[in-house]
């Protein structure tokens, strides 16, 4: 992720990690290479979730809003939401796709609709075009989650500029990483004017002590994770978060009804180096993780996996990770783990929203969406970042082939 030299610097000079003179120029580069157009304004935070919620306070929602969002996403996605004080009506998946249709999102829209989140899971693209003739001429704002999205291309010919903001997250495992972190990309002039100024608001205080923290995990992670490592790390990782050991991905405050104190909080320099650092290999990212799509989607066909819907939008994607689906979640993983194998879970713990505990808490009804709890019960996925390797990725291949329960995807 970067080099140990440059991490050193920064723990070494805590005024320059905490400082913010940095970011507009990683901001503007962001923009140009990853949205593919750096004339557009964007704001850079502490974390992807923060900025989704910027955008949303600066859509100005009440309690009685509502926001529609697909019910297979990340857990701080509707918390978001939540913080707000609006309503999540989630959408489930399309039958054998993973993302829900242009149609059901419609079937969702009530006259008390203020934003709808279009997620392009996996990196597989959704239609932004159609989704806007859905708000165009509404009160609703259009929100791109691009937390997963890798290239531009593979996106109906590029990320949108009909929608009103995209946001993305550079948290550990996202394709963009700088191990903590989130953009927003603005294409509406008033929610970018508003969210600057909710983001002028957001305390420093705490932007030493992050900075720096941020900075050593970083440079740990680059000595010790390796791929028979990466299983034994994650969960050391849960474990000093989950403890207030370190300041990492999530809070034990943020599952609870109230946002936390140390929730809002915007980017430092820190993350401006990290993701600089990021921007000169993003090309190099892409072609990888366009290679080892191709090799996982070739070796799963032969498996006989149906692999239809993670080409919708291209012929030749590039994806994120590449989502499986067994019976097995947990032999799976434990194979890998022990045997250092690039296969994850995108729904280990802490626990979801539609899980029984939490459904509630994030307007969620158990039974709801009954495809994508079907989903997460079941979804391993094949990594594809730049520190797989092609072996690695056979080997991956060669363990589900041989352990894996295949379930019939619906």
């Amino acid at each position: 992720m970067s080099n140990i030299f440059t991490l050193l610097n920064l723990l070494c000079r805590p005024d320059l990690a905490a400082g913010t003179d940095l970011l507009d120029s990683y901001q503007k580069a962001f923009a140009q290479i990853i949205v593919g157009n750096g004339s557009v304004p964007s704001l850079a935070f502490w974390r992807g979730r923060v900025a989704l919620w910027t955008i949303l306070r600066a859509a100005d929602l009440s309690k009685d809003d509502e926001v529609i969002l697909p019910a297979y996403t990340c857990e701080m996605v509707p918390a978001a939401v939540k913080f707000n004080g609006a309503r999540c009506v989630y959408v489930d998946v399309e039958p054998n796709r993973l993302n829900p249709s242009v149609q059901q999102v419609a079937g969702s829209i009530t006259k008390r609709t203020r934003a709808v989140i279009c997620q392009h899971t996996y990196g597989i693209a959704q239609p932004v075009q159609d989704f806007a003739s859905l708000t165009t001429g509404r009160p609703i704002t259009l929100i791109e989650d691009c937390c997963q999205l890798i290239s531009r291309d593979s996106c109906y010919g590029g990320i949108a500029t009909t929608g009103d903001a995209v946001f993305f997250s550079t948290q550990w495992s996202k394709p963009f990483s700088t191990g903590l972190g989130g953009m927003a990309v603005f294409f509406n002039h008033d929610l970018y004017a508003a969210s600057r100024q909710l983001l002028a608001t957001f305390s420093g205080e705490q932007d030493q002590k992050r900075a720096r923290s941020l900075a050593l995990q970083v440079l740990l992670h680059k000595l010790a994770v390796r791929p028979r490592t990466r299983a034994l790390v994650a969960r050391l990782y849960r474990w000093a978060q989950s403890t207030g050991m370190i300041q990492g991905t999530t809070t034990r405050e943020e599952y609870g009804a109230d946002i936390p104190s140390s929730y809002l909080a915007g980017a430092v320099n820190v993350q401006a180096v990290l993701g600089m650092e990021q921007l000169h290999q993003w090309q190099e990212n892409v072609e990888h993780r366009r290679m080892l799509t191709e090799f996982y989607l070739e070796r799963l066909a032969e498996l006989g996996v149906g692999i239809t819907p993670m080409k919708i939008g291209s012929d030749k994607p590039v994806l994120w990770a590449v989502p499986l689906f067994v019976e097995n979640v947990s032999e799976i993983l434990g194979q890998a783990g022990r045997s250092g194998l690039p296969i994850a879970s995108w729904f280990g713990p802490p626990p979801l929203h539609i899980v029984l505990p939490t459904a509630k808490r994030y307007d969620y009804r158990t039974g709801q969406c009954p495809r994508s709890e079907w989903m997460v019960a079941r979804e391993i996925h094949l990594l594809t970042s730049l520190g797989v390797t092609l072996r690695q990725a056979e080997k991956a291949i060669k363990l589900i082939k041989k352990y894996g329960r295949i379930a019939d995807f619906q």
